[in-house]
């Protein structure tokens, strides 16, 4: 844990009365990362602390021992932020905090984060866990990311879902500086491409959940790589991929005992027979997502059935109509609600 920053020889700052109590400070002028709102209560209720002469001031506590580890990391990070406009002594606290975040999570914020706030937000941080930026595509490119990615060599858990503006640049990154990187999702990331996935997976070879829903770029071979250099895998998702089929199924089959979670939901060349190798080279699945994959059959997928793993498959009437457009070329409106 990093120590109290430069002057703040004691928790008050400057500004402590003859008794020893806190005297208010003006607000801060610098609101770099401060967003939009009015203080919350929590923030005037704080100043209340920081100011009232009949007790201790909050910033009395130690910030190293007490008020970063035990009380702020329960707080959400949007009242934090707040706090920063009580007075100096709050702004130092909450960048001590920021520099010693274990797990960052853009949805505590909002959507929309403005660029130069995410990097201020982060940019002293070298201690992050866990990072997760889903659905950021409006502002988040590979400037803003590649900085975080590189300062931060302890990530084992980062959630990429949606982040369209990314480039195989990002990946690469994250490769070369995440070694111990277990979990990670590139969810609808069309950007991921052969090339970079191979460089994650020669170099985070302890991953243990992947996420490639959508990644549209990736076909047999680059999936094969990948489970073949991270037999520790236990969930992957190659849904929405028409590029998939039985080739890369069969391997993930054979090189992956430990797994027990595959989605392959819209992957239209998985048939049965990759199914089956399923079947017998992974005994500890626990789910199978192969809905709209319509050479998939219960012959296969009656084996895992039997032995209770959890299947996500069409309805049989909704599969046989869609087996009576393939033949015929068309097929009856039904209500599937009823």
């Amino acid at each position: 844990m990093r120590g109290r920053p430069p002057g703040q020889g004691r928790a008050l700052g400057p500004g402590t009365g003859a008794a020893g109590m806190g005297t208010a400070e003006a607000p801060s002028s610098r609101c770099e990362l401060i967003l939009p709102g009015s203080c919350s209560s929590l923030a005037l209720w704080c100043l209340m602390m920081s100011v009232t002469p009949t007790r201790g001031c909050l910033l009395d506590l130690p910030w190293e021992d007490i008020l970063v580890p035990h009380i702020l990391c329960h707080l959400p990070l949007q009242q934090l932020l707040s706090l920063q406009r009580v007075s100096k002594s709050f702004q130092s606290l909450i960048q001590l905090y920021l520099a010693n975040m274990r797990c960052f999570d853009s949805s505590q914020i909002g959507p929309a984060i403005p660029r130069a706030a995410f990097v201020n937000l982060l940019k002293d941080n070298e201690v992050l866990q866990q990072l997760a930026l889903q659905n950021c595509s409006d502002w988040l490119t590979d400037r803003e990311l590649l900085p975080v990615i590189g300062q931060n060599h302890h990530l084992h858990q980062i959630q990429l879902k949606g982040c369209a503006q990314l480039s195989r640049h990002a990946l690469v990154a994250i490769s070369l500086s995440c070694p111990n990187l277990r979990q990670l999702s590139l969810a609808h990331c069309e950007w991921v491409d052969s090339l970079s996935l191979r460089s994650l997976a020669d170099h985070c070879k302890a991953l243990e959940a992947v996420d490639l829903t959508a990644c549209r770029q990736l076909k047999d071979e680059a999936i094969c790589y990948l489970v073949q250099k991270c037999s520790r895998l236990k969930s992957l998702s190659l849904a929405v991929n028409a590029n998939v089929g039985d080739v890369a199924v069969e391997e993930t089959a054979k090189c992956c005992p430990e797994l027990e979670h595959l989605d392959l939901t819209g992957c239209l060349r998985v048939k049965n027979d990759s199914i089956r190798v399923l079947a017998e080279y992974c005994p500890k699945l626990r789910s199978l997502k192969v809905k709209h994959c319509h050479n998939v059959a219960e012959s296969s997928l009656g084996i895992l059935r039997s032995r209770g793993v959890e299947l996500d498959v069409e309805p049989p009437l909704q599969r046989a109509l869609v087996l009576l457009q393939d033949v015929v070329g068309f097929a009856p409106f039904i209500n599937l609600q009823i």
